[in-house]
């Protein structure tokens, strides 16, 4: 929620900033959103939707500051198109696409991983984990497999292996760049920057 403290808000402001938040998530796609209401946009004269889009953009800066980058998207589409910081997980009935970042590890939108998972799987707290997202809609059965639907943040590189494998793996192996190296080579690199495990 943002305020006002000169009270000099009016009702078109708060319409206007209300359709621009819920579009800006819907883009970034990394929250579920749950508000009721799908926002519509207002007829809003130029000079008040420049107003409107400064205090957005300020709103996205304090929001981001404080630890909810609700605006901002888990992977760029430059980050996504290099080939350089890409790591790729291939297994059996697996092909997906990641990034390593300092928030944790984004599996891609369009990547795909097994259908089926190993009887040890079953009992795993990542099992529950592709539960939950096969019914958030993040995965979707297809062809025999899953796939993801959009670019999903894991707390690491080993939860996002075995969300896409079916079983219990160490990412840090299982990841790989487009060269080979594994995802564990590629951290020790000199310039390369560590984060989670």
């Amino acid at each position: 929620m943002a305020i006002s403290l000169t009270n000099n808000l009016t009702n078109t402001h708060a319409s206007f900033l209300e359709w621009l938040s819920i579009a800006e998530a819907n883009r970034a796609e990394r929250f579920a959103l749950e508000n009721g209401n799908a926002g519509s946009r207002p007829h809003t004269p130029a000079p008040l939707e420049a107003e409107c889009k400064e205090l957005h953009d300020t709103i996205r800066t304090l929001v981001a500051t404080l630890g909810y980058p609700l605006f901002e998207p888990l992977a760029g589409s430059a980050v996504r198109t290099d080939n350089a910081n890409l790591l790729f997980c291939r297994a059996s009935e697996a092909d997906a696409r990641g990034l390593f970042t300092e928030e944790g590890f984004v599996v891609l939108k369009g990547s795909s991983g097994r259908l089926d998972t190993v009887p040890s799987f079953q009992k795993h707290g990542y099992q529950r984990v592709r539960d939950r997202l096969l019914e958030q809609g993040v995965l979707v059965e297809q062809n025999g497999r899953i796939r993801f639907e959009r670019d999903y943040l894991f707390a690491s590189p080993s939860a996002a292996a075995a969300c896409v494998t079916g079983r219990t793996a160490n990412g840090l192996i299982e990841w790989k760049d487009m060269n080979g190296r594994t995802l564990s080579d590629v951290r020790e690199m000199p310039g390369a920057a560590n984060g989670p495990e």
